[in-house]
């Protein structure tokens, strides 16, 4: 019972740090940096908000990361086909994107 307490309250901590960070991405070369859904995101990873603008990043104009992130409080918690969490962000009390609300 209390190895599951524990867990439990691990679990917990490592959600809320997780969500805490802004995700962005952007690519090694690259000068901008996107949304998980931008189309010019390319072969872009996951960085953190504020590492992208400490390595002078600026936002991609077409995605307006910026403007997305300031509505969007949590990841979505939904699975992706492949089995992996969704990387869009939401501001719904359920916590799934518009593609994993439930139908």
């Amino acid at each position: 019972m209390k190895k599951l307490l524990i867990l439990t309250l691990f679990l917990v901590a490592a959600f809320a740090i997780n969500t805490k960070a802004q995700t962005v991405y952007a690519s090694s070369k690259g000068e901008k940096y996107h949304t998980a859904d931008c189309k010019l995101s390319g072969d872009a990873s996951g960085m953190e908000l504020a590492d992208a603008k400490k390595t002078k990043r600026t936002a991609c104009a077409m995605c307006k990361p910026d403007e997305h992130l300031k509505d969007k409080k949590a990841q979505c918690t939904g699975t992706t086909a492949d089995g992996t969490q969704c990387k869009r962000m939401t501001s719904n009390k359920n916590g799934k994107c518009f593609q994993h609300q439930s139908k």
